[in-house]
């Protein structure tokens, strides 16, 4: 337990000296980003904003407050790949994984661009799927209990902006189990035997980021569940092929 302690401190150290590219990266991306909220933040009221309801500002640094919340959530998504690699890549040299995991530089481009596309996937679901109808839901709502909608233009954004996100890094889940699975960290049965489970924890994210209706919690734990069998899908066939090749190659061996 001490040897790992100490092995855990090295990695931090290390992380540490890596920490001005990290600083570099997340003030390029915080620079880039912050002139292009003002945009954003007009796409979302004109895509997302129900016919019928109003967006406000109620306090004067409100505005601005939001643009400086949006620009530092875009510079730490920039970010996050960088302190994920180089996380990973410590850990797996001072524990030596590498000797039970194989990682390729094409292995990591293939995660690479996986994780993007999945992420866009995810956030694109939320955006263009998910969102236009739970809000409209929750407008026509509260219209027939004879409340008028006025929108808080921060609350209403970041309320937008943090579900986005937060689907994007869930619809990374079959590449995570996928990892989990192939290098034996998981066993592919303990995911198969504790399905139902699983079920279970995706209602409660539903329930958890979703106002305490089935309808919201089914248009998000639906695709946390597809997800999930899918992921399993997929590592069945990848497992699949990968035992054939091995059995082949015993018997050319014989």
């Amino acid at each position: 337990m001490v040897e790992h302690m100490e092995e855990l401190n090295l990695v931090l150290s290390e992380l540490r000296k890596k920490l001005a590219y990290i600083v570099v990266l997340f003030l390029t991306g915080a620079t880039v980003s912050f002139p292009f909220t003002g945009y954003i933040i007009e796409r979302i009221r004109s895509d997302l904003l129900p016919d019928g309801a109003s967006i406000v500002y109620v306090t004067p640094l409100e505005v601005i407050m939001l643009k400086l919340k949006m620009t530092l959530i875009l510079a730490l998504l920039l970010v996050l790949p960088l302190v994920v690699y180089l996380v990973v890549k410590m850990i797996f040299a001072r524990f030596n994984f590498e000797t039970t995991i194989k990682i390729s530089r094409t292995w990591m481009l293939a995660t690479f661009v996986g994780a993007i596309i999945l992420f866009f996937i995810g956030a694109s679901y939320a955006y263009f799927g998910m969102l236009p109808l739970f809000i409209k839901y929750l407008f026509l709502n509260a219209e027939a209990s004879g409340a008028i909608a006025t929108y808080s233009i921060f609350k209403f954004v970041s309320f937008v902006v943090t579900a986005t996100i937060i689907f994007g890094l869930i619809f990374e889940m079959p590449l995570l189990m996928l990892f989990l699975i192939r290098n034996q960290i998981v066993p592919y049965k303990s995911f198969v035997q504790h399905r139902k489970h699983m079920y279970v924890v995706f209602l409660l994210v539903g329930a958890l980021i979703t106002p305490p209706d089935v309808i919201s919690q089914v248009l998000v734990g639906l695709p946390l569940v597809v997800f999930f069998e899918l992921s399993l899908l997929i590592v069945r066939i990848i497992e699949r092929k990968k035992y054939v090749r091995v059995e082949t190659a015993c018997i050319d061996a014989a």
